[in-house]
């Protein structure tokens, strides 16, 4: 078995500075980080952020894939989860041929129920069975579009742009940054010809996922504005799904401002969307599309950004009014809760509450959280931490691919 040392996040990040010729205090200086940091994470002794990972790649002038090692397709499990990227690529390079290279299409009433299980395994993080259902429905949905006119045509574009924002979940799950571009770009395309805002939002929505993980908050956050404010005039007096795609794009603000370092604007976007809570008619997570937001969601988005922050009182705050979410949160969005909270149990060194959250996440949404970088490397710390491995975190590990 490899040394664990040799595979976590830090341990990649050394290896790649030393490649750049710098030490650990230039690349502290150059990536506007304590020297202090740098040293804990290369050394395994705490988890980097999301945000010294963006920094630290920016300097080195690799990836945050090439830091956390995705894609993972180390295990035979694995290829069988990344075999449809390929047709999905090919899918992605036929938007704009011609209707007549496409074999006809079926009618939208039986491509909108494909969509709709393929949502389904979206929702369960079923990643497998996601990507095996996405490249014929996006070359049956692209050509549909190209196919019909008017009103039909809107019709098709709607279906397209769901089944992109598919592709997007799954390009991002599995580590392809490339891939992911080139599907945002496909989906505000597919937004536009619907004619719907909330797609239009939608698409903004992800496009900003490209300025996160090139470490450009302030271009993101103005992205985001510029298309919430559209968003809430057009929707004036409008029901539900529009206070939930607001609300999702103050939550993405949240994340944003907190990478940024930005207390006062953390806090002045979660004010804003405890606020737009205020809207919605039940307690209870409402998701529109991918869109997820509630008090659930909140939760979950404070907790990381105030491990962003540094500010570990907080996060354990926030952890004691949210011992148990809503029922009404997604599971894959409860794998992020525990993801996040084993995160702050790993920084106060409380290791078995720690991958008591781990095992959670797990049983949560078991694809997602195995190809969770951070998830896999709270895991590998947890291991180094330990003086002997309990067998529960040796089963974990292996699970993880890690042994």
């Amino acid at each position: 078995m490899p040394d664990p040392t040799e595979m976590h996040i830090g341990a990649r990040m050394a290896a790649r500075r030393k490649l750049a010729g710098y030490t650990q205090r230039q690349l502290a200086e150059h990536a506007h980080l304590s020297l202090g940091a740098i040293r804990k994470v290369e050394r395994g002794e705490r988890q980097p952020t999301a945000s010294i990972l963006a920094g630290v790649a920016r300097v080195l002038h690799v990836t945050v894939e090439d830091l956390t090692g995705q894609p993972y397709r180390h295990l035979p499990q694995d290829q069988q989860v990344h075999a449809p990227i390929t047709e999905v690529r090919a899918a992605l390079r036929h938007w704009d041929l011609p209707g007549d290279w496409f074999a006809p299409p079926r009618s939208l009433s039986d491509l909108r129920a494909d969509l709709r299980t393929a949502t389904d395994y979206r929702v369960r993080g079923q990643l497998t069975r996601l990507g095996a259902s996405l490249p014929a429905l996006l070359e049956e949905l692209t050509a549909s579009v190209h196919l019909r006119t008017g009103r039909e045509q809107q019709q098709a574009a709607r279906q397209l742009t769901l089944a992109y924002d598919l592709a997007h979940t799954l390009t991002y799950r599995l580590g392809y940054p490339d891939l992911r571009g080139q599907v945002e770009d496909r989906l505000r395309w597919a937004a536009d010809l619907a004619g719907d805002p909330l797609l239009v939002a939608l698409a903004e929505y992800k496009r900003v996922e490209t300025f996160k993980s090139a470490h450009e908050y302030g271009a993101g956050l103005r992205v985001l504005r510029a298309a919430r404010e559209q968003l809430a005039d057009e929707g004036q007096g409008r029901g539900t799904e529009f206070v939930t795609i607001l609300g999702g794009m103050r939550l993405r603000e949240v994340t944003l401002a907190s990478r940024q370092r930005d207390e006062a604007a953390t806090d002045h976007h979660l004010e804003a969307a405890r606020a737009l809570l205020d809207q919605l008619p039940r307690a209870e997570d409402q998701r529109h599309h991918s869109v997820v937001f509630g008090q659930g969601n909140l939760a979950i988005h404070e907790i990381q950004a105030r491990l962003e922050l540094q500010q570990a009182a907080e996060a354990d705050r926030v952890i004691d009014d949210h011992q148990t979410l809503p029922a009404s949160v997604p599971p894959t969005r409860m794998s992020a809760y525990h993801i996040n909270v084993a995160r702050v149990h790993i920084e106060a060194d409380r290791r078995e509450e720690a991958l008591k959250n781990l095992q959670e996440a797990r049983r949560a949404a078991p694809q997602v959280t195995r190809y969770k970088p951070m998830a896999r490397d709270a895991a590998l710390l947890l291991t180094m931490k330990y003086r002997r491995t309990t067998e529960e975190l040796r089963s974990l590990s292996t699970w993880f691919g890690l042994e």
